[in-house]
């Protein structure tokens, strides 16, 4: 993890946003295909695996039960597992996690599939989307006392998906794939143009033309598309 927050010309919320936002509905099926299916050959860590987003299960007295990989490689100074805890430093995030944490153990906690997500302020970084989804039937779960499975999502730039791909994908040219890779990580057509050295004008020419060969018309259109080569 880097200690400075990223400039904000090589972030675009916009972007950001519509990456979520294309991702969401590819979590949803993922999560309803894990708390269907039968798990009791699988462990509930390979189950979480699934999902390839920092994840954890955690039972009714707020206990983490299990953490995949994702999220042993993300935690941080600001949100990370501590003493089968998820510890949170920013008061009222991690107050409002407790406040989901006590209905559960009061029963209320799985009485709707919908919980609002909690941000989670960083010091140094743009925050973390805390997304929680109560499990109606744990016991298809290889854990069988899982009440909730937490996702977190960081905001910010993510490492944009390889430009040979894209150019398979997409049909670009060797140049407009480097572009769209830059692109897909959410940061300004003049930051492209200054990672790959060319003109501003050379840019928005190669732009347009990705735009036509993938059949967008934003840049937060395009980034949401190029990024499922990889998500």
């Amino acid at each position: 993890m880097t200690n400075s927050a990223p400039h904000p010309e090589d972030f675009s919320l916009d972007a950001e946003e519509g990456r979520i936002l294309a991702l969401f509905s590819r979590r949803l099926i993922e999560i309803a295909a894990l708390s269907r299916s039968g798990l009791k050959d699988a462990s509930a860590s390979e189950a979480l695996e699934v999902l390839r987003q920092p994840a954890l299960l955690m039972d009714n007295g707020g206990f983490v039960l299990q953490v995949n990989a994702a999220l042993e490689e993300f935690a941080d100074s600001d949100i990370r597992v501590k003493d089968r805890r998820l510890w949170i430093r920013d008061v009222d995030a991690r107050n409002n996690l407790q406040s989901f944490i006590d209905r559960m153990k009061n029963g209320a906690g799985t009485a709707s599939p919908a919980v609002e997500p909690i941000v989670v302020p960083r010091r140094d970084l743009l925050p973390v989307i805390l997304r929680i989804w109560p499990i109606e039937r744990p016991e298809r779960w290889a854990s069988p006392d899982a009440r909730a499975l937490l996702t977190l999502n960081a905001l910010g730039p993510k490492p944009g998906p390889p430009a040979s791909i894209l150019a398979k994908a997409f049909r670009l040219t060797p140049s407009e794939a480097k572009l769209a890779s830059i692109i897909a990580r959410g940061v300004a057509p003049e930051t492209a143009a200054r990672e790959l050295n060319i003109s501003r004008e050379t840019v928005r020419n190669q732009l347009k033309s990705v735009f036509a060969k993938t059949g967008t018309h934003r840049q937060g259109e395009l980034v949401a598309l190029l990024l499922q080569v990889v998500y």
